[in-house]
């Protein structure tokens, strides 16, 4: 692509993309849905950058001097041209032909992936037009008004796509704003992150801690958990690409912590697993939270984490931490953990 304002334009939309999928991918609450719309939106703003650049794309890539004179340049040029059109297409077929797998990866799985991993090669684009990113061309009214013109174009080309999802009753029109399918069936799919696997918890042993930053730790029993039937009806949204919505049935994590009483400069909550994954809450997370050990009234299965997992109706699945066997409070915010679980 010859003229600056592409270039720009590529790496404004492509940024856009990897922040407004991030937020997506983190955020199960309703109140985050125009990000997932402008994650759509920029999507499609991508494709008609590349229809409206194609003839210069094609004439680049059929000039002689070009691959004799930057050889390597071209060939990653037109690795990140290919990986943004997969990445895009693979995104178009998930929202619009249904859900669909490979290798046991489902379609938004690899969509994600691909996105990230097309990173490096966005760096290395966005040095190598470093000269675009001049004062003078992104001051130039121009170039802001042909950004604009392609978020616009995305704009249209959203929501005609989404018109035609509902008008002709298409698979699309039953996804979550998230982008994840429905499984209402009598059961659910069972998801473990990265290497986890389902451990065998002994039921007479078992025993959740609450302690850390408290003035009276303790810890519970199975029994003693299962008499508790505070329900919550809540959709476990899975980056998978799949959500359901159920009742559970616990504790409250706010019952545990008042029990345990929070010293002065409690800050959020570790929630481990049998397994060693965990995850930190916010206590204003904590405080919607339950500690449940029941799914649409009957115990939890191994794989849906008995005896206990961790319902917060605000976060994605990867957060509803599974085979809980202890609680932590800490002096610490939650953001002392990676934002995404690395293990």
């Amino acid at each position: 692509m010859r003229f600056p304002w592409a270039n720009i334009a590529l790496i404004v939309l492509f940024v856009a993309e990897l922040l407004t999928g991030y937020l997506g991918l983190t955020h199960s609450n309703p109140e985050w849905i125009g990000a997932m719309h402008l994650h759509r939106i920029f999507g499609f703003a991508i494709l008609a950058l590349f229809l409206w650049k194609s003839r210069n794309i094609l004439g680049s890539l059929r000039t002689r001097r070009n691959w004799h004179v930057a050889r390597g340049t071209m060939v990653s040029s037109i690795a990140l041209l290919a990986g943004l059109l997969i990445v895009v297409g693979l995104g178009l077929a998930w929202s619009h032909l249904g859900p669909y797998d490979w290798m046991g990866f489902s379609g938004t799985t690899i969509h994600m992936n691909l996105a990230w991993m097309l990173i490096p090669l966005l760096l290395w684009h966005t040095f190598r037009h470093r000269i675009s990113l001049r004062t003078r061309y992104l001051a130039d009214r121009r170039h802001a008004l042909r950004v604009v013109a392609l978020a616009l174009a995305g704009l249209m080309l959203w929501r005609t796509a989404e018109l035609t999802n509902v008008l002709a009753a298409g698979p699309g029109a039953t996804r979550r704003y998230t982008g994840s399918y429905p499984e209402d069936g009598a059961d659910f799919p069972v998801t473990m992150w990265l290497n986890d696997r389902t451990p065998h918890v002994d039921a007479d042993s078992w025993r959740v801690s609450v302690d850390g930053h408290v003035a009276n730790p303790f810890e519970m029993g199975l029994a003693e958990l299962q008499s508790w039937e505070r329900k919550l009806t809540a959709t476990l949204d899975c980056t998978g690409g799949w959500h359901t919505t159920r009742e559970w049935a616990g504790v409250p994590v706010t019952e545990l912590l008042a029990r345990a009483q929070p010293k002065p400069g409690a800050a959020s909550i570790t929630i481990r697993s049998r397994t060693g994954y965990f995850r930190r809450y916010s206590l204003d997370e904590a405080a919607r939270a339950l500690l449940a050990s029941r799914v649409d009234g009957a115990p939890l299965s191994a794989g849906h984490g008995f005896p206990a997992r961790m319902v917060e109706p605000h976060k994605r699945g990867y957060d509803w931490v599974k085979w809980v066997d202890s609680i932590t409070v800490n002096d610490t915010g939650k953001l002392w953990q990676p934002p995404l679980p690395l293990t």
